[in-house]
């Protein structure tokens, strides 16, 4: 389906082409390019409520059968955490949704954060579950706007689909990149607990107050809850083969190992640039048994053809999530190196000219 990556920036310059009056004879090219940037937010929006909407479309079009996905996994983090309060194995706490399509059976998902993951919804365990989904709801929307605003970008942008499918099923990963994006130390520093791979854009973002605060925390957690620890490290084995086979191997470059080899290089080299722009693309990129909506991550680089591609990448074959990460990726690394080199050959030329002729 290539033909789907041609259809924004055509359908954007058939408009643009009409609404500027462009001619053939007039060659008019300044103004319908001027139209078309005036248009594309406009086309943007299209694309992802077209594409936002072919990503959730199945928890709605066979009523009311896969109601069940809304807000599922805020449920379940809210069940891992009172399995562990009543004495019981937090990483045996699962859920059940309609399989695809609706049949007789169900489908389990079981819990697999670590221990700090338990240990931050612990306060809201108290809460009853249904009303607990329905808040972490509610603080899943509100936190996706929040995002959206810190980061200047159109409320419409909760259309982009990683961040519709978020929202729908309530995931922590909204809520997760809030908190990276707040202004607060310590809001900043529970981001990781909600999500452990929030430390790598904490890096990236060079937040050490905060990571100083995450680190005497989890030394602090481990101190008091080693039995909650040493009963992770029992279960990791079976949780993450759980994972792995649940995700089909996630939707980052993980798939392939050639692949995800190729992205961690790139994402070292674009680290030597962009540090902070390095640690957003790193999750959504090489992240084992990642999810669609990790790719929220790559909203702070405020990239309107990154958004455009990935929005997609959940509804078709090729490109996958990790093949656009990876090509984004190779085009960032080649317009910060192809520059510098041909700065350091034209440098070195000057220099040969300046010298050629003379004896050493």
């Amino acid at each position: 389906m290539l033909w789907t990556l041609l259809l924004l920036p055509l359908w954007t310059l058939g408009v643009a082409t009409v609404a500027s009056g462009l001619t053939w004879d007039g060659y008019e090219w300044r103004r319908a390019v001027r139209t078309a940037r005036r248009l594309a937010p406009l086309a943007l929006f299209v694309w992802f409520a077209y594409w936002g909407w072919q990503s959730i479309a199945g928890t709605f079009t066979e009523w009311p059968a896969h109601l069940d996905t809304l807000g599922v996994d805020g449920r379940l983090y809210h069940r891992a955490a009172a399995a562990w309060l009543a004495g019981g194995d937090p990483w045996a706490a699962y859920t059940t949704t309609n399989t695809w399509p609706a049949g007789g059976s169900l489908v389990h998902f079981l819990f697999t954060g670590p221990p700090p993951t338990v240990l931050a919804f612990v306060p809201l365990a108290w809460i009853p579950e249904t009303p607990f989904v329905v808040g972490w709801f509610a603080l899943t929307v509100g936190a996706a706007v929040y995002a959206l605003r810190r980061l200047r970008l159109p409320v419409w942008w909760l259309l982009f689909p990683p961040m519709a499918q978020g929202i729908l099923v309530a995931n922590p990963q909204v809520v997760c990149l809030a908190l990276l994006l707040s202004s607060s130390n310590w809001l900043r520093a529970a981001a990781a607990p909600v999500k452990a791979y929030a430390v790598i854009p904490m890096v990236g973002e060079r937040q050490w107050r905060a990571l100083g605060i995450l680190a005497v925390a989890v030394a602090a957690s481990v101190a008091l809850f080693w039995p909650l620890w040493s009963r992770y490290v029992a279960d990791f084995a079976s949780t993450s083969a759980w994972l792995s086979d649940a995700t089909h191997g996630g939707w980052s470059a993980s798939r392939d190992l050639l692949l995800w080899i190729v992205a961690a290089v790139l994402v070292a080299v674009l680290a030597l640039f962009s540090l902070r722009d390095a640690g957003w693309l790193a999750v959504p990129t090489l992240w084992p048994a990642s999810q669609f909506f990790y790719a929220t991550f790559v909203l702070p680089l405020r990239s309107p053809w990154l958004a455009a591609a990935l929005a997609m990448a959940h509804r078709v074959v090729f490109p996958t999530m990790g093949q656009v990460l990876v090509a984004y990726l190779a085009i960032r690394v080649a317009r910060e190196c192809v520059p510098r080199l041909a700065r350091r050959l034209g440098a070195h030329r000057l220099t040969g000219h300046s010298t050629g002729g003379q004896p050493a």
